[in-house]
Order: C-alpha cells, then sequence, then structure tokens
C-alpha cells in the first residue's frame, strides 16, 4: 500500500514539474511574441511617418521648370547631355522613334489574334488567355447515388466514396461490370 502512494506521489510530481517546465516555455514564447508584435509596430509607425513626411514635402516643394534653371541649384542626378538644360528637338524625334520601336517590338512579340484578346476574362494578360489550353475532362468511374455526383477515380478521393467501390461504379447500359461477368462465367462452369 505504501509503494503504490509513493509511485502515485512520484508519477504526480513527474506531471507537475513537466507542467512547469512547459508553462515556462510558453511564457518564454509568450514574450519573444510581444517582442516581435512590437517590432511589427514600430516598423508599421515609422513607415507611416516617412509616408506623411514624404507627402508633406511633395506638396510644400514647388514646381520647378527646366527652362528657369540658372537661380535654381542644380539638379543632383545624371547630367543633361545638352548645355542649356533643356532637351533638343533632336533628342526629342530620338526619343519618338525609341518609342515606335519599342512599341513595334511589343506587338511583334504579342502572337494572340485580336479575336482572342476580346474573350479575355478580366485580370488576365493576352499572352495568358491565347495560350491556355483546353483539356478534355478523364470520364466518371464512379457515381453517389445519393447526390448524384460523380468521380473519375483519379485524385483525391471525395467524402462520399466509402466502402465497396462496387457500390458506385457506373455500369454501361445493358451490360454488366467485369466483376459480374466473371461470376457469371464461374456459375456457368460448375453447374
Amino acid at each position: 500500500m505504501v509503494t503504490n502512494l509513493n509511485t502515485a506521489k512520484s508519477l504526480i510530481q513527474a506531471d507537475l514539474d513537466h507542467a512547469r517546465n512547459v508553462l515556462n516555455l510558453w511564457t518564454q514564447q509568450v514574450a519573444e511574441l510581444e517582442k516581435a508584435l512590437e517590432q511589427i509596430e514600430a516598423v508599421g509607425n515609422s513607415r507611416t511617418a516617412l509616408r506623411v513626411e514624404y507627402q508633406a514635402g511633395a506638396a510644400r516643394a514647388p514646381s520647378t521648370d527646366s527652362s528657369i534653371a540658372g537661380d535654381a541649384k542644380p539638379k543632383r542626378g545624371r547630367k543633361s547631355k545638352n548645355p542649356e538644360g533643356s532637351a533638343s528637338t533632336k533628342s526629342r524625334a530620338a526619343a519618338t522613334t525609341l518609342t515606335a520601336k519599342r512599341g513595334r517590338k511589343l506587338a511583334d512579340r504579342v502572337t494572340v489574334a485580336p479575336e482572342q484578346v476580346s474573350e479575355a476574362p478580366a485580370g488576365k494578360t493576352r499572352k495568358a488567355a491565347g495560350a491556355k489550353k483546353e483539356r478534355a475532362k478523364p470520364p466518371a468511374k464512379y457515381k453517389d447515388p445519393n447526390s448524384e455526383k460523380t468521380w473519375s477515380g483519379l485524385g483525391r478521393r471525395p467524402a462520399w466514396f466509402s466502402g465497396d467501390a462496387d457500390q458506385y461504379a457506373i455500369r454501361p447500359q445493358g451490360g454488366s461490370t467485369g466483376s459480374d461477368s466473371k461470376s457469371n462465367a464461374e456459375t456457368a462452369q460448375v453447374g
């Protein structure tokens, strides 16, 4: 009787120690998650502050005209090829021809006929809509008698498919399945 009490006491003590260890681990995890949440909130707050500062700076900054660049401080970044700071007619013409070339190249790349583009669903690119090919569905092999749902036998089993597969098999009209013809042949040989 005493040994049973000692055994029960030691088991309860071990369970208690285990529960304390689990509790300590959970408190550590809670502390780490709270720290991560604080960091995420700090990042969100700094992003919001930067956005507000950027919007305020954009509203404050006057729009500068490239022709009145004499008294303004020079722009940072790549220097223009034209010394007076405004684009020449030659560079404008080159830019428009370059844009036209790019447009032609893009048009050459597109292989979809215009009638296919109009049939494309919203949010799809022309190329994706034209390249999509229809695949034939595999024929149904099993049918649920209660809900008239079918299954081809490929992929995940449906929830209604349980038990013997023969009870759900779709039989051809006027015929029987292979298992029925075997049983008929066996009875004919025996008799």
